[in-house]
């Protein structure tokens, strides 16, 4: 079974960690490089229910997308992801914005499962613009969306244009509706926009696509699963079963009603 050391150097060859944004913090940010561990749990996130989880599988070695240690620390409570992977002897090794922009990484398996076939990538802000595979009214690409990305909802907007090219920016992407404008687009995919970028967006004729966060991200788990056991054949790579964002959607109207 590989060390966390050997996981490292796989992931840094599909999705190298020198590629991370500057504000980014990636690669074993808790525990021992040399730890060994025959079974891996994979997640978008290293909450406290998916480190309790490895715990309770005793499960030594945790991949996540999301760093488990993001911004600098200046406390450490004993409810914390950090406190709670150092007390469990779990060593955590994150992939974040080096996987998003990497070929076949998060990006690629968004643009991938939403039908749009990349054209040109934007590293530097981490988003593609590529073309639906059929143009789609607003309506039907958010039915479309759900359905191939197993959504239990979205937010869209509706400028009533049919959508033929888009902007894919996984995670929180929305600061690229103004590339998007640049590239011609029609609409924007991605995981958060605020609320000014919405109305720029409607502004410029741009339908917008929020699938959440995790939705928009949550795919690259089950690829990533399938890429380290084709690597180490010898460990089993398994999805957790608590990585969840803990959002509900239920059917609704515009903001004002009619």
């Amino acid at each position: 079974m590989p060390t966390v050391e050997e996981l490292y150097t796989y992931l840094n060859q599909i999705a190298p960690f020198e590629s991370a944004m500057s504000f980014d913090n990636v690669g074993v940010l808790v525990g021992d490089r040399q730890t060994r561990s025959e079974l891996v749990l994979v997640a978008l996130d290293a909450t406290a229910a998916v480190l309790r989880e490895a715990a309770q599988k005793e499960i030594s070695v945790v991949i996540t997308h999301h760093p488990v240690i993001f911004h600098p620390l200046k406390a450490l409570e004993t409810d914390s992801s950090p406190y709670l992977a150092a007390r469990y002897g779990i060593t955590v090794l994150s992939a974040h914005t080096n996987l998003d922009v990497a070929p076949g990484g998060v990006n690629d398996t968004l643009a991938e499962a939403a039908g749009v076939r990349p054209e040109k990538r934007f590293p530097e802000d981490c988003a593609l613009v590529g073309c639906l595979e059929k143009s789609l009214d607003c309506e039907s690409l958010a039915r479309q969306l759900c359905e191939n990305l197993q959504l239990s909802g979205l937010r869209y907007t509706d400028p009533g244009a049919v959508v033929s090219r888009v902007l894919v920016a996984c995670g929180a992407g929305g600061s690229s509706v103004s590339l998007a404008r640049k590239e011609g687009a029609d609409a924007i995919l991605t995981g958060e926009i605020k609320h000014h970028e919405i109305l720029y967006a409607n502004d410029h004729g741009i339908a917008v696509f929020d699938i959440g966060h995790f939705g928009s991200e949550k795919l690259i788990v089950p690829r990533l699963i399938r890429l380290l056991g084709e690597r180490f054949p010898d460990t089993a790579f398994l999805r957790s079963e608590t990585d969840d964002d803990g959002i509900f959607y239920r059917d609704g109207r515009s903001s004002y009603g009619t």
